[in-house]
């Protein structure tokens, strides 16, 4: 509704304007939206930017008001319409037999009347009257005036004592509203149901899957073939037991025998070298044996068992090497003696050339005189071949420096020697000029410009290992020729120069050990050997203090004999060094303390 006054527009339920209390005209809801007083429409004129005055257009809240106001007249007329339809349905007997209430909703700022009591639709009360036969409430046309109004108007509850509405759930509307029960077995039906289904489901895999696991019989494991490492005739073999029938015959086709099964196992040995020995050249560390067998019953069936199959290891041909004791060694004169052994019964091949005539003869020892050429690398190739093993080879390598000129030392001529002078001999090209830079004596050159050839004595310094360096020139050309000999004097000379390895001389060794070296000074060593520490050449420490007071020296083992640790020794030995805070010395002969 359109003030008059004001010009603003304000709900049709209001007496009064709104905005400036002014008195509204009343609004006849039966009237049609043409014949309802229209208001003045609004003309809204606009201003360009010159300052003229553009067309006038109507306001937009004119058309709004007109669609406002025609919704307000359709909706009255609609409820009016509903309510005389539920009057002629209560008159011919169509009326809601539902005890569900009825209730009619409108809007809520909109204010009733409470119901009037007329002739012809009086109100009843009492709890005899049905909820569905109650009249539709009666609606008051006119629009009340706040002036008039002093208390809130009443309403007429649409149901009886016994008929009231139950309350509605949470989350469910008006319209939805259905009966809910908050104790009862449909409310935990669901979840009842979801722990029947898991207790059933749990019930099942005990009954059927878990019980029958445990209450299984373990299986008893199926027997396999037993191959066991064993010794037959002081050879490597292996045993074989393989599981049948009581009674039953096994054949082995490889073997070309047959075994009688007893105690549930039929068992043979067969060596190792039973697979290889017709083979001459093996070179394989290993070789893969199969065994094929056949059972025959007592019933005289006979059947292919399951192949068996296992390795053996095939063992190399004894050879040990004395002189040298290494695949490789720089020498200085030819032949060199080349000394090893074997086993016995074996066959030798050295370059090719068959020595096994030799093995025999000296229990397995061979010495062979090799022939060193001054063309650097000289290898010498030894091949051995012993009843069951494989064939062993070992090359050594002999290397002796290229010459200028021809400079050779006799072939007689030791490596080791117990005297302080050695005669030493050789031939060098005739005319040639002969240099000795280490120690001699009594050089002969009568026969060098002639046939080239000398001899002198050489003048050992040290105990141990002593180098002779021989010098040839001729023509620009020269040739250094180097010998090495192992000197020890006789234990009858080596053994008075010896000092006591007492704590005094103990102190003073570790206080002057590079004097004591220089001189080679000897010592006796008494004690017992308390460790090991290499066995090649063999180190070991040896207390030679008293009981109770420790005094360790390092020994290595030159004299020949085997140390055993707990074992008490005399040891004759000649200073070195110092190891680790200890006295080091070369041991040279050993005796019982």
């Amino acid at each position: 509704m359109r003030c008059p006054q004001c010009g603003r527009w304000n709900r049709a339920t209001l007496p009064r304007c709104f905005f400036c209390g002014a008195d509204l005209p009343e609004n006849d809801n039966n009237l049609s939206p043409a014949d309802q007083p229209q208001p003045t429409a609004t003309v809204i004129y606009a201003v360009s930017e010159d300052g003229r005055e553009t067309d006038p257009r109507p306001d937009e809240k004119d058309t709004l008001a007109k669609e406002m106001q025609s919704f307000h007249v359709r909706r009255k007329r609609g409820e009016k319409e509903q309510q005389r339809i539920r009057q002629e349905g209560l008159q011919g007997g169509f009326a809601n037999t539902t005890t569900r209430s009825v209730r009619i909703e409108t809007e809520p700022t909109r204010r009733y009347n409470a119901p009037r009591e007329t002739e012809e639709n009086p109100v009843e009360t009492g709890s005899n009257v049905r909820p569905d036969a109650i009249p539709a409430p009666h609606f008051s046309r006119t629009v009340p005036s706040y002036d008039d109004v002093e208390e809130p108007p009443e309403y007429q509850p649409l149901w009886s004592d016994d008929y009231r509405p139950r309350p509605r759930a949470r989350g469910m509307s008006k319209r939805t509203m259905k009966h809910v029960n908050v104790f009862g077995l449909r409310r935990f039906f669901p979840q009842l149901a979801l722990v029947l289904i898991i207790g059933a489901v749990l019930y099942c895999g005990y009954r059927f899957v878990l019980t029958p696991i445990l209450n299984r019989e373990p299986e008893e494991p199926e027997e396999q073939v037993e191959i066991i490492s064993s010794i037959l005739g002081d050879m490597a073999a292996h045993t074989v037991r393989i599981p049948a029938e009581e009674g039953a015959q096994i054949y082995i086709k490889e073997l070309r025998k047959s075994y009688i099964v007893t105690g549930g196992y039929a068992e043979l040995t067969v060596a190792d070298y039973t697979w290889y020995e017709l083979e001459n050249e093996i070179e394989d560390e290993t070789m893969e044996v199969t065994l094929t067998p056949y059972i025959k019953t007592s019933a005289g069936e006979q059947k292919l068992m399951d192949v068996i199959t296992y390795t053996i290891e095939i063992p190399l041909s004894p050879l040990i090497l004395v002189s040298p004791d290494t695949d490789y060694l720089e020498v200085s004169t030819s032949p060199y003696n080349i000394q090893f052994q074997v086993a016995q019964n074996s066959t030798v091949f050295i370059n090719g050339e068959d020595y096994s005539s030799y093995v025999n003869t000296r229990d397995g020892y061979i010495s062979y005189n090799a022939l060193v050429s001054p063309i650097g690398e000289n290898k010498i190739e030894i091949v051995v071949n012993c009843q069951y093993y494989r064939q062993n080879k070992k090359t050594i390598t002999l290397y002796r420096a290229p010459q200028d000129i021809p400079l050779e030392l006799s072939p007689t001529l030791g490596n080791t020697s117990a005297n302080e002078l050695m005669t030493i001999s050789g031939t060098t090209m005739p005319g040639a000029n002969l240099t000795i830079t280490t120690p001699y004596e009594d050089l002969n050159t009568t026969d060098l410009t002639s046939y080239g050839n000398f001899s002198f004595k050489a003048r050992f310094t040290k105990i141990g290992n002593n180098t002779i360096t021989i010098i040839a020139e001729k023509d620009g050309l020269s040739t250094t020729l180097n010998k090495t000999v192992y000197y020890v004097p006789y234990a009858s000379t080596y053994t008075p120069k010896a000092w006591p390895m007492d704590a005094t001389n103990y102190i003073e060794f570790l206080n002057n050990a590079n004097v004591r070296v220089a001189r080679t000074q000897i010592y006796v060593c008494k004690g017992v050997i308390t460790e090991i520490l290499s066995s090649k050449p063999q180190l070991a420490l040896m207390d030679t203090g008293p009981e109770g007071n420790e005094r360790l020296v390092l020994l290595e083992n030159m004299s020949g004999e085997t140390w055993v640790v707990g074992e008490r020794y005399r040891v004759y030995a000649d200073a070195y060094g110092i190891y680790d805070g200890k006295p080091r010395l070369v041991a040279r002969y050993t005796y019982d303390p």
